[in-house]
C-alpha cells in the first residue's frame, strides 16, 4: 500500500528503484500488513524530517526547520507504537540525515534532495508532496487496521501533516508558486488548505 505510492512518487521523479522487503520481529496482535505500513512509516517520518533539515540548512527558512521539529514527534509517536507491539526498530534507532534501511526511501530521500538543491521554490514544493503523499498514506493505513491505539496515532500524524500542508501553501503563496495535489484529491487539498491549523495532540 504505502510502497505502491513511494514507487508511484519515485516515478513521476524519473527516478527508479527496487526494493527487498525487510523481516521484522513478528507481532502476534498485528497482521503482516499492520507491522509492514508501522515499519514503514517510521522510516517515511524520519523521511520528511531529513529532507526538511537539508532544506532548512540550504536556504535558511524558518518553517523547514519548524516542521521537522513536529516531524521529531511524528518519529517518537510511531517508535513508540513500535514498541507498544514490540517491533525491532529498522533503523536501531539512528538519527543519522539521509539513513535508511528501505531502498526505496534511501532512493526518494537522494531524488528530493536534488530537486531542493533546484532552488527555494522547488524546495516549498517538495514540502507540499511530502505532505501530499503522507497524508494519503495514513488514511490508508487507518483504513487497514482495528487497532485503536494505531488509528489514534495515524490519525494524529494525518491532522499534522494537514497543518504541516497550510504551512508550504503559505509559503507557496508568498512565493508565486502553485502547486497541484498528487496523491489526495483536489476537493480534499481545498478543504485542508482553506481550513485553519488545528491542534493534533502529536503534530
Amino acid at each position: 500500500m504505502k510502497k505502491s505510492s513511494i514507487l508511484f512518487l519515485l516515478l513521476a521523479l524519473l527516478s527508479f528503484s527496487c526494493q527487498e522487503d525487510e523481516k521484522p520481529i513478528q507481532s502476534s496482535l498485528l497482521s503482516q500488513e499492520e507491522i509492514e505500513t508501522l515499519l514503514f512509516t517510521r522510516e517515511e517520518e524520519k523521511l520528511a524530517h531529513d529532507v526538511y533539515i537539508y532544506a532548512f540548512q540550504k536556504y535558511g527558512l524558518q518553517v523547514f526547520q519548524n516542521i521537522a521539529n513536529s516531524e521529531t514527534s511524528h518519529v517518537s509517536a510511531v517508535l513508540q507504537q513500535m514498541n507498544l507491539f514490540q517491533l525491532a526498530d529498522p533503523l536501531k534507532g539512528s538519527t543519522v540525515m539521509g539513513e535508511f534501511t528501505d531502498p526505496v526511501i534511501n532512493q526518494l530521500y537522494q531524488d528530493l534532495t536534488s530537486k531542493v538543491d533546484i532552488s527555494l521554490g522547488e524546495a516549498i514544493k517538495v514540502g507540499l508532496t511530502i505532505e501530499d503523499l503522507d497524508i494519503l498514506d495514513l488514511q490508508n493505513a487507518i483504513s487497514e487496521t482495528s487497532q485503536s491505539s494505531l488509528i489514534q496515532v495515524y490519525s494524529s500524524l494525518k491532522c499534522g501533516s494537514e497543518n504541516h500542508m497550510r504551512s508550504f501553501y503559505n509559503q507557496a503563496l508568498n512565493n508565486n508558486i502553485t502547486y497541484i495535489p498528487q496523491y489526495i484529491s483536489p476537493s480534499y487539498f481545498n478543504q485542508i488548505i482553506s481550513s485553519s491549523i488545528t491542534s493534533c495532540n502529536s503534530n
